[in-house]
């Protein structure tokens, strides 16, 4: 009993079960980390947000900072969806 060698199952499946599991949190931390860089709080706390002004224009300003707040939820987005499409299809590899 005591030369009896212990196997460890590695198989293909099992490594790009945890390979996409690593990578679907990579994606998730990235797609978080754009979301939170781009929050510009201002002083009383975080729902009072700073307005910048990019042009002359109130309007303008309005205009271009929906437009960068939509681009910026996006890239959040597309970043946090392919983290968790990565860990279901890792988890797919387990059965």
């Amino acid at each position: 009993m005591e030369n009896e060698e212990k196997k460890v199952n590695v198989t293909f499946s099992n490594i790009m079960e945890w390979a996409l599991y690593v990578l679907g949190v990579v994606f998730i931390i990235i797609g978080i980390n754009y979301y939170g860089e781009d929050l510009e709080c201002g002083s009383y706390g975080v729902f009072d947000f700073d307005e910048k002004k990019y042009v002359g224009g109130d309007a303008y300003n309005y205009i271009i900072s929906a437009s960068r707040s939509s681009a910026v939820m996006i890239k959040s987005l597309i970043w946090f969806v392919l983290g968790s499409c990565s860990i279901i299809i890792g988890r797919t590899f387990s059965k």
